[in-house]
């Protein structure tokens, strides 16, 4: 739970606002606590360890729940994770080193009507240009280098520096 604890500590903030109170703000709200004698430090502190223990009470709750609310939330719950793991990592691959987008072989495939696999033997051919490799070792291309060859290739030109 400290990785928990953690995570709400960077979005609390208190305020001690003398005899006995302080002011709580969290998500853009405010909160005053009164009968606090704690420095601010350990009010953060324990908030954050109450508040972690209700959400791991809470998401135990939902997770165990066999009602079919339950089957739904634990569904919803199971897509938010999977779109948060499909785009973890992946951010740095977007664009070149000097800023340019970058795309998947299916995303230029889709872009130029072409097949994934006719995209790769574009790319293995130079057709494209400098292609980049994720750490992976997937392709990624330049959006500079699909646009110049759906340009060239739109006019029925063949420009075999592209």
């Amino acid at each position: 739970m400290l990785g928990l604890e953690r995570a709400l500590a960077n979005h609390l903030e208190v305020e001690a606002k003398g005899r006995g109170g302080a002011l709580l703000r969290m998500a853009g709200r405010e909160f005053r606590v009164v009968g606090v004698d704690e420095t601010p430090e350990i009010l953060v502190s324990h908030l954050c360890q109450s508040l972690s223990e209700v959400a791991a009470y809470g998401v135990a709750t939902v997770l165990t729940d066999d009602s079919p609310a339950g089957t739904r939330t634990r569904m919803d719950f199971i897509t938010a994770l999977a779109n948060i793991e499909s785009t973890k990592g992946h951010a740095k691959e977007k664009h070149s080193p000097d800023g340019e987008p970058l795309l998947t072989t299916a995303e230029a495939a889709q872009q130029l009507g072409m097949s994934r696999p006719y995209v790769s033997m574009l790319c293995n051919q130079g057709k494209l240009g400098e292609v980049h490799r994720s750490e992976g070792g997937h392709r990624r291309i330049r959006q500079s280098a699909v646009d110049e060859y759906k340009k060239a290739h739109s006019n029925g030109l063949t420009n075999t520096n592209l």
